[in-house]
């Protein structure tokens, strides 16, 4: 090659090398995030953000008021965006080989990467629609295939806490439990597959609750589960023992009696013996969840009713629900004073507080003979007694005895003398709780309670309690305003007999007519009727104090002053929180110190301590208690013989943020000299 061509060409490699350099790598610049500067919400340039290493867990900050709280399953509570992020750092680094093509392809490259998203979701779009199509419309209107399928649980399963997939090694069971044995167990349906029944009982599966039918969602109409037949035949085959469930959408106590009939008909033949259970829960645009009149008076009747026809067929009746639905729309204790609930509460340990004899603690559970996760549960069963249910059973326990030697020259043994009548006495507790008290009888085996029917025109038993022992009893689920009437017996058990006293004289309790909650939300609408379609009277903030005077369903009435005048207005019951007010006394224990008790307000989180400042002429908080059982407090450090005076107010965290009761009464005391 000739000199000069030498040169031209030697240029022009270097042009070329020059060309696909990075940019950025001949800019020379420091790099910044992302290619740009780092900027403050205003506007200024912030300080260096230091780099976060992807590979530690990121843990939300919760204030939990010192308290410890419960070990969550970290390996097993991924959310999804952490799992769709997975494997980001192991991407191929790009950008320089894109420098290699030519301007043409570059923008093509462009277009398709732009497009992409679009795409996908379109294509994702598409595969939700394809898979609704291949859904029957049985399926359609069938309750249970999102959450039994476990494609959509419902954040009212899991209580407001962490998505945790418990394990049954690392769940903790609630104290009251102690010494009970405790079994464990599945419920199943269609969604679940064909079972292999041999398996899950060598895996430990002692019983299950079979899904035999159910009430569409949208219809209305009454259909059976189409494998109950065979997981019923085949789980009590394999040595499972078997119970059976209706998923319900009742929303009047005679679909729910309707209900209960047609499961009646689905266990007609099998061997049952474990509970029936009414499965009462919302799905999501269903009749039930739609159905915004009822209640909670009405959903509990609902219940009820399905179980007093249960109860009569001669089988126990169990009523199902998730936490979220046992505390804010069923009166859950007037359930279980009669039968007994399942207790379904997504978490590795509930602190739910009311009483359950099962708890569905996962829907994420894997079991030998099951294709995919299946529900978990636990059964807590109670020493000294052997649970007997199915058929011709009505008694949900009985108790575990050596019966004494039998003896042709023996007399028949006596029944025991009736023991006295309790003295009862009653007072409301709360808009709708009246505590009941009686004295304790001596010899007394227990007590049965009664209120008065106003519709039947007679008194009913509300509640038997098995101990001689216990002096009082608080009737839930009450109205508000409204008069009750008691009664209660005392009885005595010996030689296989009971002897009843004759009924106490009776005693009438008149639930509180109003009472006072505090708003723990922000620009919370207050209506002129309990609707959101209703106008709109005004707007309220966070810890704003209203006074309750009625409920109507999911909304409280309320008084409150709008311009000076006094109206009737109505907010949405999950808006309000009602806490109790304390009631303190004072007194001085020395020269220099005052101490303060108070009742224990149920729900509080803690409790607000204050003294009056006679130089600022307020009350200045002293002390902040962060336990709600916590019901004393000592204020040290005083002048002797002086008299100091204090209030005190219970409060509950909600949504992150304290909401406080109203304050007691101001009490006084004086140092010792």
């Amino acid at each position: 090659m000739k000199r000069k061509y030498r040169f031209v060409a030697a240029l022009l490699i270097l042009s070329m090398g020059m060309t696909v350099f990075p940019e950025r790598a001949l800019a020379g610049g420091p790099e910044t995030s992302g290619g740009q500067a780092v900027v403050s919400e205003e506007g200024e340039p912030a300080a260096e953000q230091p780099q976060r290493d992807d590979s530690e867990p990121v843990i939300a900050e919760e204030d939990t008021d010192g308290q410890e709280q419960p070990e969550a399953v970290i390996d097993e509570a991924v959310s999804e965006k952490d799992e769709e992020s997975a494997g980001e750092d192991s991407a191929e680094p790009q950008g320089a080989e894109k420098d290699n093509v030519s301007e043409e392809e570059r923008k093509t490259v462009e277009k398709n990467e732009t497009s992409e998203p679009k795409a996908q979701e379109a294509d994702d779009m598409n595969a939700e629609a394809a898979k609704e199509d291949a859904l029957s419309e049985t399926d359609l209107d069938d309750p249970g295939r999102e959450r039994l399928s476990g494609e959509k649980i419902p954040a009212d399963f899991f209580g407001g806490g962490i998505k945790t997939r418990a394990a049954s090694s690392k769940v903790t069971h609630n104290k009251k439990f102690s010494g009970y044995t405790i079994k464990q167990g599945i419920d199943v349906s269609k969604w679940n597959g064909t079972i292999n029944w041999n398996n899950v009982k060598k895996a430990g599966i002692e019983y299950a609750f079979v899904r035999t039918s159910y009430r569409g969602t949208k219809t209305g109409a009454l259909a059976k589960d189409p494998t109950a037949a065979a997981n019923m035949k085949n789980a009590a085959a394999a040595g499972v023992k078997v119970g059976a469930y209706i998923f319900s959408q009742a929303i009047t106590k005679a679909e729910a009696v309707q209900e209960a009939e047609y499961l009646l008909q689905t266990v007609k033949g099998y061997k049952i013996t474990m509970p029936l259970v009414f499965d009462y829960e919302y799905y999501s645009g269903g009749r039930f969840s739609s159905s915004t009149k009822l209640s909670r008076r009405a959903k509990t009747d609902i219940c009820l009713a399905f179980c007093d026809r249960i109860k009569k067929a001669g089988y126990t009746p169990l009523v199902y629900a998730n936490k979220s639905m046992f505390g804010s729309d069923l009166y859950a204790s007037e359930i279980t004073a009669k039968y007994p609930a399942w207790l379904a509460h997504y978490t590795t340990s509930t602190d739910y507080t009311g009483d359950y004899d099962f708890w569905q603690y996962t829907s994420s559970g894997s079991v030998s003979g099951i294709s995919g996760n299946v529900d978990m549960n636990f059964w807590y069963i109670k020493p000294g007694t052997n649970p007997s249910y199915g058929t011709g059973s009505t008694a949900q326990e009985t108790q575990v005895s050596t019966p004494p030697a039998a003896s042709s020259t023996t007399a028949k043994p006596a029944a025991p003398a009736a023991p006295a009548v309790p003295k009862l006495t009653g007072k409301a507790s709360s808009y709708d709780k009246v505590k009941l008290s009686w004295n304790k009888i001596s010899g007394a085996s227990g007590y049965v309670l009664y209120r008065y029917d106003t519709s039947k025109k007679k008194y009913a038993a509300i509640k038997t309690i098995g101990s001689g022992g216990t002096v009082s009893y608080t009737d839930t689920g009450r109205s508000m305003g409204k008069t009750y009437k008691y009664k209660i017996k005392s009885y005595k058990k010996a030689n296989g007999k009971t002897a009843y006293s004759g009924a106490s004289g009776a005693v009438s309790v008149k639930t509180v007519s109003s009472m006072n909650g505090t708003t723990n939300g922000t620009n919370i609408n207050v209506r002129s009727g309990p609707s959101t379609s209703k106008k709109r009277l005004t707007m309220l903030g966070i810890n704003k104090s209203v006074t309750i005077t009625g409920m109507s369903g999911s909304w409280y009435k309320i008084s409150i002053k709008i311009k000076g005048k006094k109206k009737t207005g109505y907010i949405k019951k999950t808006y309000v929180t009602v806490i109790g007010k304390p009631a303190v006394s004072a007194s001085a224990s020395s020269k220099s110190k005052i101490k303060l008790k108070w009742n224990k307000i149920s729900g509080a989180s803690g409790y607000q301590v204050q003294r009056y400042n006679s130089s600022k002429k307020k009350y200045v908080t002293i002390k902040t208690i962060k336990k709600g059982s916590t019901v004393s407090y000592t204020n040290s450090g005083l002048k002797k013989n002086t008299t100091y005076k204090y209030r005190i107010r219970a409060y509950k965290t909600v949504r992150g943020k304290k909401i406080y009761s109203s304050y007691s009464s101001a009490k006084s005391a004086k140092t010792k000299k």
